[in-house]
């Protein structure tokens, strides 16, 4: 997942997939044993899932180690897992596969190399049936090394778990993990309303319909092309809610009269307001403070956190629950987690 994500993660794995037990956790990996392979295809808070098919020990920083992983992986059958995964892979006559490669440390050897000793020896045990191709493959195979050991996985669905079917994508959309985990945090009850004042192309309110019962759903954007990418994607799906043209510093709904809010502001890096980026969070957070009643729940993600805490001051109201750090694009912004008082 992406990094930062876990307790998300661990807390959907649990409700989705209850027999599984944990084996490890980290930052960007969780690590299950009997989990409902269909109940791990599900989650949407993860970007892929993988069977593990071998953890080889011994494969070390040494060039000649490529040679011990080139004889260990031919003799290795991927039929059991792939008779766990979705993917139709063991009953072809010939099945392309892509494979990536993560290493961890220093090698003598590079990324390529270790490919290729790990294509040259599923080709050799598989007697040519699996073939390495550029595109199109609906096999996915990732080995990764780190210290003395490589572990070859096998991807559970044909494509990644963190695409999402859209009409619209706009350059500022979140993943789907992130905008997921960010509607998770507002703790999502069925008579809920829910609020994304920012809206762009609707990921986080989607994720919202899409996962948890609602009392009513409404999102906006000062940006109309924001707002006919977000009715389109939304289509007729996930009443009762309302997608609104709207400034998130003055917004056309009461005091005390909304349950939970998610707020992914611009940042600052794709998009900047001509006032600059302060007077618009002390506009939404203040907004949110008026319309967000007793015990109501936000989320808030922005790299500005020096700001972002000056205002949550200045404005009061709102207790940090949590805030940390994750993964966006290569980026590092913070997540909160925040209560109205």
């Amino acid at each position: 997942m992406p990094m930062g994500l876990d307790g998300v993660a661990a807390s959907e794995v649990a409700q989705r997939a209850p027999g599984a037990s944990l084996l490890s956790r980290t930052s960007t990996e969780l690590r299950l044993r009997g989990a409902e392979v269909g109940s791990l295809a599900a989650l949407r808070s993860v970007n892929d899932a993988w069977v593990v098919v071998r953890d080889y020990r011994g494969i070390g920083p040494r060039y000649r180690d490529l040679h011990a992983l080139k004889n260990l992986v031919s003799r290795t059958s991927l039929d059991r897992a792939l008779a766990l995964s979705q993917v139709d892979g063991g009953r072809r006559r010939t099945t392309d596969f892509a494979l990536t490669c993560s290493m961890r440390g220093e090698r003598a050897y590079r990324r390529l190399d270790a490919l290729k000793a790990c294509e040259e020896g599923l080709a050799a045990q598989s007697g040519g049936r699996f073939r390495p191709a550029a595109t199109g493959a609906a096999l996915r195979l990732w080995l990764h090394l780190e210290e003395d050991r490589a572990r070859l996985c096998v991807a559970l669905t044909p494509k990644p778990l963190h695409l999402r079917d859209r009409s619209v994508s706009l350059p500022t959309s979140l993943s789907g993990p992130v905008a997921y985990a960010m509607a998770h945090l507002t703790e999502p009850r069925a008579d809920d309303v829910f609020v994304d004042p920012t809206c762009g192309s609707g990921s986080i309110a989607l994720e919202r319909g899409e996962n948890w019962r609602h009392r009513q759903l409404l999102l906006g954007d000062r940006s109309h092309q924001a707002v006919e990418a977000a009715a389109a994607n939304f289509g007729p799906r996930h009443k009762p809610r309302s997608v609104l043209w709207w400034d998130a510093a003055h917004l056309p709904l009461g005091p005390d009269s909304v349950d939970a809010l998610a707020c992914n502001p611009p940042h600052g890096i794709q998009m900047q307001p001509e006032a600059g980026l302060e007077p618009l969070y002390r506009g939404i957070i203040g907004e949110a403070a008026r319309i967000l009643r007793a015990g109501g729940r936000m989320t808030f993600l922005t790299p500005l956190r020096e700001m972002t805490d000056r205002i949550l001051r200045d404005v009061g109201g709102f207790r940090i629950e949590r805030c940390f750090v994750i993964d966006l694009l290569g980026q590092r912004p913070y997540l909160y987690s925040l209560r109205r008082r």
